[in-house]
């Protein structure tokens, strides 16, 4: 395996420089699906497409053992590139700023790997091309369920390529190991007037400023802080000159959680606060509130048996269980119906590394090889997970 794990590098390297720079924004990938096919046909595989841009592909060992699928994201992100690469974006204001690119090379390498040598696996290997992992609150995951991607699945493994890890080493957490999201929007409405005269208005300005204030007081006065949650305000537009004062004001948010009773509180509190805030400066108000992707929770089992694979791997001073994230994946839908483990392979090369979703974000192309080593070797050994 390893032999040809090293003569296959350079070619899983094109794989991820030919996706790089042809990213595409969610449900859009119609570029990036058809080079998958592509590859995928080439290997001698069959895909067959879900949803619009969606992909599975299986490899059938005929050989009795655990049926695993391997899920990799395929979206872009509106960003525009600063990491002056060779093979940067072709798609002016797009970038695969969060390592997608990676994540479907990796699957693509471990699908070319597994088709050379297929008699040392055993049952049905599926890998899986979801699109939309980045578009909350309907992410591709819900899609790709709903028309079957887990059927005849026993396990399934996500992924992401993470800058704070080296390309050689590895993070499996059991339990919870990234944050639910939700989404709100607020509408304040009011009788807005020259600026000159506020007495005259419901200044809802400056009533957007006090319930940002009141929405960011919320965790520390009514969480503790042995819990884990996040109220941000990301996005606050109204008015449209700098003497009118504006009739409406738009606040827009995210809620991160790490627990089902506190992510109801939190939607509970935040509704409660905006309308004590309008009550007492008399304008009406309006709030949208979005329940998008739960948390992801490792399965125990999964992560016990995995975490031994990397062992073998990356050797154990390599393997970590990193705190939860407050980021948020909707590869937590998979994991609502069938036992798997979403694992964080490290991505960095020296100490320097910007973050993902910056403009400047690259990952060492090592990383490549080595996820799909330790992935081979964990669909291999698959009669070992519990």
């Amino acid at each position: 395996m390893d032999k040809i794990i090293k003569q296959i590098e350079p070619i899983v390297i094109g794989y991820r420089r030919a996706l790089h720079a042809i990213p595409e924004p969610a449900y859009k990938e119609e570029k990036t699906r058809d080079y998958i096919i592509e590859i995928l046909k080439e290997i001698g595989l069959e895909p067959k497409r879900l949803t619009e841009t969606g992909l599975i592909a299986d490899i059938d060992t005929e050989r009795e053992g655990l049926n695993i699928a391997i899920r990799a994201d395929m979206d872009a992100l509106p960003v525009k590139e600063k990491t002056g690469l060779d093979f940067s974006s072709e798609h002016e204001g797009y970038m695969h700023a969060c390592g997608h690119d990676g994540h479907m090379a990796i699957l693509l390498g471990l699908a070319l790997l597994i088709t050379k040598i297929k008699d040392q696996f055993t049952g049905k290997i599926r890998f899986i091309f979801q699109p939309a992992e980045e578009s909350p609150p309907e992410g591709g995951a819900k899609f790709m369920i709903q028309e079957g991607c887990l059927e005849g699945i026993d396990r399934i493994i996500g992924y992401h390529i993470m800058p704070e890890l080296k390309w050689d080493e590895i993070s499996i957490t059991p339990g919870p190991v990234m944050a639910s999201a939700d989404e709100f929007k607020i509408e304040i409405s009011g009788s807005g007037g020259h600026a000159s005269a506020p007495e005259k208005t419901q200044d809802t300005i400056l009533i957007a400023s006090k319930i940002v204030q009141a929405l960011t007081e919320i965790v520390p006065r009514y969480i503790s802080p042995l819990d884990s949650a996040v109220i941000t305000c990301g996005k606050i537009h109204g008015g449209y000159a700098f003497n009118v004062i504006p009739e409406t004001v738009e606040i827009c948010g995210t809620v991160r959680t790490l627990n089902e009773k506190i992510r109801k509180l939190l939607e509970e509190k935040i509704k409660t606060m905006v309308k004590k805030v309008c009550d007492v400066y008399e304008v009406s108000h309006k709030i949208i509130y979005k329940k998008c992707y739960p948390m992801v929770i490792n399965d125990e089992s999964s992560c016990e048996y995995l975490k031994n694979v990397a062992n073998t791997v990356y050797g154990k001073e390599k393997v970590f269980s990193l705190r939860p994230l407050m980021g948020a994946e909707d590869f937590s839908l998979y994991l609502k119906h069938i036992k798997g483990c979403y694992v964080f392979f490290g991505g960095r090369e020296d100490n320097k590394f910007y973050p993902i979703h910056s403009p400047y974000y690259n990952f060492s192309e090592r990383v490549l090889t080595k996820a799909i080593q330790f992935l081979a070797k964990a669909i291999q050994n698959s009669q070992f997970w519990n």
